[in-house]
């Protein structure tokens, strides 16, 4: 008699873990309410530190703030943490995602020192001994203005590609169409107040003012979510559903 083929386990794929995902929120919520000192070393140390860093890191990279006047990047880095670290005390929960605060902390600081950086440069007269290489890596506000054109392009390609499988209503895709159309044409629209692009939404859709304000705050949180992505990995997941 044979013996019996014992079918093969499937094995689930494994999925990877955030670097900064809801567990760090926690954890500095942790870090902020408590008063013992060595437990608040553990903590960071243990649980915020790593995320502290990657999303440094990840920043340092997606906008190319590789100018650092003499620092290593390594030394840049940790100062940007250690920037982070002065501002735990003022993250509160209910305001949102700690990762969104943070990135955002992490990117204006590295921005106002790249200005300060690049003024006491020109007021020594350094400029004329950089390196061309050197002056290619100073970003500017065109640099970040062509990284958020960037994003936009490819937030208004992910919704050429999803809307339909994403909006199953015909009144809900046609409105979330005319959102998407505004990014789409943003160079060429020169209304800018809340109320002109109201009426704009609603000429492309003919829906209520309600309605445009749900899409609107639909759309908003969607955008923000496939930011943090872009923020994470330099480019938007194709395949994620927002």
């Amino acid at each position: 008699m044979s013996t019996p083929i014992k079918p093969k386990k499937v094995r689930k794929p494994k999925t990877k873990r955030l670097y900064f995902g809801p567990e760090v929120d926690i954890s500095i919520v942790k870090y902020n309410t408590t008063s013992d000192f060595v437990e608040k070393s553990t903590i960071y140390q243990k649980e915020i530190k790593p995320a502290f860093e990657k999303l440094v890191e990840n920043i340092i990279h997606t906008f190319k703030f590789y100018y650092t006047d003499g620092q290593t990047l390594q030394q840049m880095q940790h100062e940007v943490v250690s920037f982070l670290v002065e501002k735990l005390p003022k993250f509160k929960a209910p305001n949102g995602k700690a990762f969104s605060y943070f990135s955002i902390v992490a990117k204006n600081y590295c921005i106002l020192r790249n200005k300060n950086n690049y003024k006491k440069l020109t007021s020594h007269n350094r400029i004329d001994v950089l390196k061309d290489s050197e002056l290619e890596h100073i970003p500017d506000e065109q640099d970040l203005e062509h990284n958020t054109s960037d994003f936009i392009d490819k937030f208004v390609l992910y919704w050429d590609n999803h809307l339909d499988a994403t909006f199953t209503k015909k009144g809900d895709k046609v409105l979330a169409a005319a959102v998407i159309e505004l990014f789409r044409k943003r160079e060429r629209i020169e209304l800018f107040n809340k109320k002109a692009l109201y009426i704009y939404i609603r000429e492309m859709s003919n829906a209520s003012t309600q309605q445009i304000t749900k899409m609107v705050k639909t759309m908003k949180d969607k955008y923000t979510s496939m930011y943090m992505d872009y923020l994470h990995h330099g480019y938007i997941l194709k395949n994620k559903k927002y």
